[in-house]
């Protein structure tokens, strides 16, 4: 679950923008609309909805629901500012019980910078943010920062994109337990391929390294994970897409998570 969280009425929508004859753009891949604004001045809001399962054999199993919202700002053409906040409801089993949790989890704020534009070479943005966190007795501020880049090129009809952060995680207190709980690399190489002026496909793969987690006197191996990513992108007009993404672990044990985004442009 801790992994996790380091990543309208749906008819009525549909019923609006399905028929909307206005010229639609879904030839740049989702990932790329999410990392910047289209300027100064522009402002882009991002509701997504993640649900993940994941389980140990026939006695542990856990489904998650995590409901983010975000909201970019652009203050030049190459800087944006930004917010997230993260809801979390969560249900564990084990054997025969059963433990529930719907929380309040965290609120990001970040700032990312378009160092280049995609031309001759390829374009290169990067991002850093920090976390304001609640835990079970105590809440925490600038604990936790991330800091990334993502480059990307277009190669008509396809778009290759490379992304990358560090998250570094400083020890804290809970309540009387010491935490220290270990930095994160992750690399997420993916593809985009645009299908028409309404979809994009995209591919990908995301490895994460996760060094040991420490709690006071006890010490948890390192952990690495690799999940496959598959989604695809649908402009609904020149303001809204969506998008969803399936992701699969094919090595590691964080199961399989299922996630809706909605990407509109004020």
């Amino acid at each position: 679950m801790a992994y996790m969280l380091r990543y309208l009425s749906t008819a009525s929508w549909l019923s609006l923008t399905l028929f909307n004859t206005a010229t639609v753009k879904a030839d740049v891949p989702m990932v790329l609309e999410r990392l910047m604004t289209d300027g100064k001045g522009k402002t882009k809001l991002n509701l997504a909805l993640t649900y993940n399962n994941s389980g140990s054999g026939t006695l542990r199993n856990t489904d998650v629901v995590i409901k983010t919202l975000t909201l970019r700002h652009g203050l030049t053409d190459q800087a944006d500012i930004y917010g997230r906040g993260n809801y979390i409801h969560s249900q564990e089993r084990i054997s025969y019980h059963k433990k529930y949790k719907h929380s309040f989890q965290n609120v990001w704020l970040g700032t990312s910078y378009k160092f280049k534009p995609d031309n001759a070479t390829p374009a290169l943005v990067g991002f850093i943010e920090t976390a304001f966190e609640k835990v079970r007795k105590d809440s925490r501020v600038f604990k936790s920062w991330v800091a990334g880049i993502t480059t990307y090129k277009a190669i008509d009809p396809i778009v290759l994109i490379m992304s990358g952060y560090y998250s570094l995680n400083l020890p804290r207190k809970d309540g009387q337990d010491a935490i220290n709980p270990g930095n994160t690399l992750a690399l997420n190489p993916s593809i985009a391929f645009t299908v028409n002026d309404r979809v994009t496909l995209n591919m990908g793969v995301n490895w994460t390294n996760a060094w040991p987690h420490r709690t006071n006197n006890r010490k948890r191996s390192r952990i690495t994970s690799t999940d496959l990513q598959l989604g695809v992108d649908y402009g609904f007009s020149d303001n809204d897409i969506l998008n969803v993404t399936l992701a699969s672990n094919v090595s590691g044990v964080q199961g399989t998570s299922l996630r809706f985004d909605w990407l509109h442009t004020f």
